[in-house]
């Protein structure tokens, strides 16, 4: 009786060890994603203030 482990099986084992690998990247990369906020908090463009510049009285 052999006690060792057959050929597909050794490949079963390592493609999931492969698929467990990248779902943990996966996580990870989601993970960073989350904590980076999205939209920074908005400053006033510089050719809106431009745009609102043209229009204001000047003496």
């Amino acid at each position: 009786m052999g006690s060792g482990l057959s050929t597909g099986a050794v490949v079963a084992i390592s493609f999931n060890c492969v698929i467990a690998l990248l779902i943990l990247v996966l996580f990870l990369i989601l993970c960073k994603a989350c904590r980076t906020p999205s939209c920074p908090k908005k400053s006033p463009d510089m050719d809106e203030m431009k745009n609102e510049e043209k229009y204001l009285l000047h003496p």
